[in-house]
């Protein structure tokens, strides 16, 4: 797993859910069960943009060169899956405000905290074909 790929991954669900949330902030919050007043509408357009920055910021992020940028990029964007995950699960099961599909955001975070773990973990995968190349 390579950063460019988690970062595209990232990038794109990012994206798709900045731009859902500020396109269709009706529809967005109905699929969560959370109740659409005026404000939670204006909140979600808020947040759609804020999530569809955040998908910029990776997808042009995605070709770093710099190995120490790249490595801090990833630390931070694990703190972003680990939190976000904690507050969906606040979010579900402490105050009761995500009622519906809460379990599609906990998977996405559990997966990008997962693959950003991995490739902080320094642990590499060689193939056989791999080894052989190198002798």
């Amino acid at each position: 797993m390579t950063h460019r790929f988690m970062s595209t991954l990232n990038a794109v669900v990012l994206a798709a859910f900045g731009v859902m949330f500020l396109a269709l902030p009706e529809f967005s919050l109905e699929l969560f069960g959370v109740e659409t007043y005026t404000a939670t509408i204006f909140v979600a357009r808020f947040f759609g943009a804020a999530l569809a920055l955040a998908g910029m910021v990776l997808w042009m992020a995605k070709d770093l060169g710099d190995a120490r940028a790249a490595k801090t990029l990833t630390i931070m964007v694990l703190a972003g899956s680990v939190i976000g995950f904690i507050l969906t699960l606040v979010g579900m099961v402490g105050v009761d405000v995500i009622r519906a599909n809460g379990w599609i955001l906990l998977v996405i975070h559990i997966i990008f905290a997962l693959g950003y773990g991995y490739m902080l973990s320094g642990v590499t995968i060689v193939t056989k074909t791999q080894q052989q190349r190198q002798y």
